[in-house]
Formats: structure tokens, sequence, C-alpha cells
């Protein structure tokens, strides 16, 4: 539980795959929550929980609703000025009294190493240096890429047993669940501010190869799945069809793991094992029906 009752919690992105687990553990808990969201029917409202219409273009509804509140979980969709939306986020939580944000970034790569992680890195550095944070908490969560990315090629998993990457078939990659994202948030959250203070955790949930987790599929859907390998170029031009920007596309069609490893505090934060590929795609086995 939170350890004064009278803290509450401000929510960020609690309709999406991470943000949603965020809310749900902290109603679980018995949390006070105040959700913000530009589609307030997929929030089941439930007691101590206040719902806030709002979009991050215009944070006029944010700015009046986060006074009061001593915790703040930040995410940002991948959006254009992601990192200055982030930052302006910050500055006015903190100037609002917030104690601790728990802030969603990426998995650390070379400074501007990718495009498509830049602003999340000048996101972090910018809120970790603001001159008002007066001592308050900033826990930035950084992830390996989510298991979700497989979704990008579920038509293809649907329609010819299939899916496709650039990685050789036994080269491993690291993957977290957002769901064990959205829980680490959650359990940092509840417990004092002090106790994370500035951290930033690493969060990587499994390492599998492409021909394993098509192996995986196979047993879990009861048919014959392939891992097909394509150039970084046709994976680039496919995520271009679907509406990827050049950022998103390039990192999506190049990136390459070096040395992966599951993070070994990962079940500390958690407080028990993380999801694995396996238990993932057991538990979303719908989704490729």
């Amino acid at each position: 539980m939170v350890t004064d009752n009278h803290e509450r919690v401000f929510v960020l992105g609690a309709t999406g795959n991470v943000g949603s687990a965020v809310v749900e553990e902290l109603i679980k808990q018995g949390a006070l929550i105040t959700v913000y969201t530009r589609t307030p029917k997929k929030i089941n409202e439930s007691p101590g929980t206040t719902i806030i219409q709002g979009e991050y273009t215009d944070l006029k509804p944010f700015n009046e609703a986060i006074q009061g509140h001593s915790r703040l979980f930040l995410i940002v969709p991948e959006i254009d000025d992601m990192a200055s939306i982030k930052i302006d986020i910050a500055k006015t939580a903190y100037e609002a009294g917030v104690k601790q944000i728990v802030h969603v970034s990426a998995k650390s790569v070379p400074w501007r190493h990718y495009q498509a992680a830049l602003p999340f890195q000048i996101a972090e550095k910018a809120i970790y240096n603001l001159p008002n944070r007066n001592g308050a908490g900033f826990v930035s969560l950084r992830p390996c890429p989510f298991m979700t990315n497989i979704l990008f090629t579920v038509d293809t998993i649907q329609k010819q047993n299939t899916f496709m990457d650039p990685a050789e078939p036994d080269e491993l990659q690291e993957w977290i669940s957002p769901r064990d994202v959205g829980q680490v948030a959650a359990r940092i959250l509840l417990d004092p501010v002090e106790k994370h203070g500035d951290v930033a955790y690493e969060l990587v949930g499994d390492v599998q190869s492409p021909e394993k987790r098509a192996q995986m599929l196979t047993s879990v859907l009861g048919r014959k799945i392939e891992y097909t390998q394509v150039s970084s170029e046709t994976l680039y031009e496919m995520l271009l069809q679907v509406g990827f920007s050049h950022a998103l596309a390039f990192g999506a069609a190049t990136h390459q793991d070096k040395n992966p490893v599951v993070t070994r505090g990962l079940s500390i934060l958690l407080g028990r094992k993380p999801e694995s590929c396996q238990d993932w795609f057991n538990n979303n086995k719908n989704t490729f029906v």
C-alpha cells in the first residue's frame, strides 16, 4: 500500500498496454488514483478512481488536475514532440508538489545511436536535471523491446503461418512484457519515495531467438509457425507501409542486441518471476488465431 493513505497517484496513458497494467495493480492495492485519457469509456470506474479526459497535445486538463497528487506515472506515446511534452509535464508536476515521477524511457543505447531512442534520452536527461525538483524522486524504467512487437506481423502469422525479422534464426533477442513494466511501475509508486530515489532500472524479461519463438507459437497455436528471415531493407519498407516514421522503421529494422541477458533484479522489482515469451504467447493465444 501507499505509505500515506492521503497520497494520490496520477497515471498517464492509462489505456495503453503498460498504463492499464499500472492502473490495474494500483486499484488492486487500494490506491487513490487519477487517470488521464482521451477515451474515458475504456476505463472501468472504481472507488478511489478519478477520470480526467485530455490529450497530450492540449495539457490544460492535466495542468488543472495535477494539483494535490504526490506521485506521477509518466508515459507518452512516440508522437511528434514527445520529449518536450514529457519535459513540460514533469515541470508542471514538480511545481505542483509531486514527490515522485516514474517515467517510462527506453533501454540504454549510446547517445544518439538510434534516432528513435533520442527523444527518450533527451527527456530523461532534461527531467533529471530540472532545477525545480527540490529533492523529489525521478525513477526511469528502461525496457527493452516489448513482446507485443510481434503483433506488427500478426497478419502474416494468421494468414501465412510465419513472422518476419532481419535477425539470424538463432540470434538471441531481448524481450519484456508490457504488463511487467506496468507492474514494476505500480510497485515503485506504492513504495516510499526514498526507497528508489533517482534510480534508473533496465528491464529485460526474457531472451529468445526468432526460431525458438516460432517453436513456442507452434506449440501454443497447434499449427506450424515458421520464422522467415528478411533483409533490413524489406522490413523497413514494410513498416513504412503500415505508418511507421523513418526513425521508428529504421530502428526496428536495424536493431541488434549486444550481449542480451535477462535483468537479474527484475524479480526483486516484480516480487515474482518475470513473464517469459512462452507465458506471453499462452496468455495472448487468441490474438493470433
